[in-house]
């Protein structure tokens, strides 16, 4: 597994644990964080304290979320994963919900420099955001 690669599981691996302190040292302190309008949590960030707003919004809207890899792709710069998430929305009566996404990180001097997120929702989840 390359450097970057295990760098990205760190992040994933701090996320599952709560740990999201842990995760935003992973970040370049001028990350891009970019998520797709098709989720609740849709939106861009800039820098690491953007990123921790991301976090906060994330947790203000899903309940118990969990992520699952399918498939990571290293090369050069880019991390690609392939995966699911799913979860409950707390706006919605705590409903089951969850998406398949493909992230994309990129990396340069050991941090991650930019984020970006695509999503295939689930039909419980369509029914609530669109």
């Amino acid at each position: 597994m390359s450097g970057n690669a295990e760098l990205i599981n760190s992040a994933y691996s701090s996320f599952a644990q709560g740990d999201v302190p842990a995760l935003l040292g992973l970040l370049s302190e001028r990350v891009e964080w970019d998520v797709t309008s098709v989720l609740p949590q849709a939106g861009s960030w800039r820098g690491r304290d953007g990123a921790g707003e991301f976090f906060e919004q994330l947790g203000s809207q899903w309940a118990d979320l969990t992520l699952e890899i399918e498939q990571m792709i290293s090369e050069g710069d880019e991390v690609v994963v392939i995966g699911r998430a799913a979860g409950r929305l707390r706006e919605h009566g705590d409903a089951a919900a969850g998406y398949h996404f493909v992230h994309v990180f990129t990396v340069a001097g050991g941090a991650v420099t930019r984020f970006r997120e695509w999503a295939d929702p689930d039909e419980e989840l369509r029914e609530h955001i669109l």
